[in-house]
């Protein structure tokens, strides 16, 4: 039985030719990935909106108790960044901030009982 050819490069260094229809700058690579990510942001945007409008009609006023808790654990991570972040920067931290109690902002991570207006 013979081998079969294998054609090999004369030099192995050498880089493979590219196709100049298939090589494209990179202006145009980044021009794709901008329109992908804008795609992908308006779809995850028009998932959210749906959701939001299909729960709100099953029950009432859920989009705006759903803001009201996120804009509460909002500040309450950002609360807990900062008090990390100054813990950090201090020479002598006393003990480290507790670990979050896994509860939300409405307790129990319920919707049905959204948090009374502290604005």
């Amino acid at each position: 039985m013979s081998r079969p050819e294998v054609n090999e490069p004369d030099q192995p260094d050498e880089p493979l030719p590219i196709d100049p229809l298939t090589k494209m700058d990179i202006d145009q690579w980044l021009e794709m990935l901008r329109r992908s990510d804008r795609s992908l942001y308006n779809t995850m945007a028009l998932e959210v909106w749906s959701i939001a409008k299909t729960m709100d009609g099953l029950i009432p006023s859920f989009w705006n108790r759903f803001m009201t808790n996120r804009r509460i654990s909002l500040q309450q991570f950002m609360q807990q960044k900062q008090a990390q972040r100054s813990a950090s920067h201090s020479p002598a931290s006393p003990e480290p901030p507790a670990p979050p109690t896994g509860e939300g902002p409405a307790g129990e991570g319920s919707m049905g009982e959204g948090p009374t207006d502290e604005a």
